[in-house]
């Protein structure tokens, strides 16, 4: 990945990066090592396995990693893995993503900014709505789980912007302000997968804090999938969490 220019600003953010892994293989340790490559920041990594088979392994020295006995679900590992840290700052990142030596210090500068508790990342090579913007409906949903679409409806964003407010963005890259993670009560272990982060985002919202997407993070993670399975017992777990989800927050989604 491209090393661009690092702020320049000694005021090292200090950041908990929670990666969660459920037999990811070699992926791991790429994630793994681009948080700890990290520059402007002072990084803590914890690595939760979700239940791997085999189980998951670190090559990186300092880095916690805590092994679940079976797959906990996101939500619920993710939590976990907050809990393990107390920084300021928080980041959850995938499993099958790679920051730039200067992603978490630009994440975590625009929180900068007391009123934003997110900051999400436009994903390299991926337009802005592949991963942020307003609240999907249940239109929005079913034409993403068929293919028919990849991308999210798009908030106002400005010419030229660096940052703006997106009603959400995908889990796969999330810098937080703990304090509010804190506040909101954290992802809600209820779900087990899917959509927890849209689901976050939106309580986050309406505790009257913003979520902004930045332009030059410089985050690289693969587009998101269909979901092909959807008549499997996790297919149908999933279904159902999307189902509740669109109800709780039946007045946020538009179209």
């Amino acid at each position: 990945m491209e090393r661009n220019e690092a702020p320049d600003d000694d005021k090292a953010p200090v950041v908990d990066v929670v990666i969660l892994t459920w037999n990811d293989g070699d992926l791991l340790q790429t994630a793994v090592g681009s948080a700890l490559a990290s520059e402007g920041a002072s990084v803590n990594v914890f690595v939760v396995d979700n239940g791997s088979e085999p189980p998951a392994a670190v090559g990186s020295p300092g880095v916690r990693l805590v092994r679940n006995a079976a797959n906990a679900g996101v939500a619920p590992a993710r939590n976990q893995g907050a809990a393990l840290g107390s920084a300021p700052f928080l980041c959850f990142l995938d499993s099958d993503a790679e920051l730039a030596p200067h992603s978490l210090r630009r994440l975590a500068d625009a929180l900068d900014d007391p009123t934003i508790a997110v900051a999400v990342p436009v994903f390299d090579g991926q337009p802005p709505e592949a991963s942020a913007g307003r609240a999907p409906s249940l239109r929005v949903k079913l034409e993403r789980g068929l293919g028919r679409r990849s991308t999210y409806l798009p908030t106002d964003r400005p010419a030229g912007a660096e940052q703006w407010d997106v009603e959400f963005g995908i889990g796969a890259c999330q810098m937080i302000r703990r304090s509010v993670f804190d506040e909101v009560g954290g992802l809600d272990g209820s779900i087990f997968y899917g959509p927890e982060d849209v689901d976050f985002c939106l309580r986050v919202g309406a505790a009257g804090h913003r979520v902004v997407q930045v332009a030059r993070a410089d985050v690289r993670h693969p587009p998101r999938r269909a979901f092909r399975q959807p008549l499997t017992a996790r297919g149908l777990r999933h279904g159902w969490s999307i189902v509740r989800h669109l109800w709780r927050h039946r007045g946020a989604a538009r179209s």
